[in-house]
């Protein structure tokens, strides 16, 4: 599992919301609440941190990402996923055709081909 937290600078946030205002194309994405939560920033960031601290894990960090930067966000997920994967190193299982074009079983039903088991111990703050 890759936990990722997007976050959103103040600033940022508030060019967002007056962006949705400005363009009528954008108006589904407005809510009149988004005003008022901004007044609880400072609360909602100090909650933020204290979940991330407690629930980031050596098996099941969380990742924080700055998102003011769509490209940016982008560009960091897409290394950070790729990175996990490459850990993983997934492969297809191994072939054992018995003609008719898919995999033999073992005994039971079960496929014989096991996941790679993975433990992250490392935690990227970008």
């Amino acid at each position: 599992m890759v936990k990722v937290f997007l976050r959103i600078g103040y600033e940022e946030q508030r060019a967002r919301l007056l962006e949705q205002l400005d363009d009528p194309d954008e108006h589904g994405k407005f809510n009149v609440g988004d005003i008022e939560e901004r007044g609880a920033w400072a609360a909602y960031r100090e909650a933020y941190e204290v979940a991330l601290e407690r629930c980031s894990t050596d098996a099941a960090p969380w990742y924080v990402v700055p998102a003011d930067r769509k490209w940016y966000r982008n560009r960091a997920i897409s290394t950070l996923l790729r990175e996990h994967l490459e850990d993983l190193d997934p492969q297809y299982p191994k072939g054992d055709f018995d003609g008719g074009g898919a995999p033999r079983e073992a005994a039971g039903g079960v496929s014989s081909a096991r996941p790679p088991v993975v433990h992250s111990s490392h935690q990227l703050v970008i």
